[in-house]
């Protein structure tokens, strides 16, 4: 195996050790995403990929939907378990 592939073995590791530590969440995938890009010699490839995909309309939909709960839950006045 080429040390590329070691040291992606590594990083998945360090991720999953700090998801278990309750790291920020987001940020340890998003560090470690771009991390495995740079390992690839094509770090804007998951930025690419990520743009390609914010452009599906059922996403958008989704995404909307997540971001408008929070705000309307005050609203009326109630409260997620």
């Amino acid at each position: 195996m080429p040390i590329t592939g070691w040291i992606a073995i590594l990083v998945l590791i360090v991720m999953c050790y700090m998801l278990i530590k309750q790291y920020e969440t987001r940020m340890v995938l998003f560090g470690g995403g771009f991390i495995l890009c740079c390992i690839s010699l094509a770090p804007m490839a998951g930025l690419n990929a990520f743009a390609k995909t914010m452009t599906n309309g059922a996403l958008i939909t989704a995404i909307c939907s997540a971001t408008g709960l929070p705000i309307a839950l005050p609203i009326q006045s109630a409260t997620v378990p």
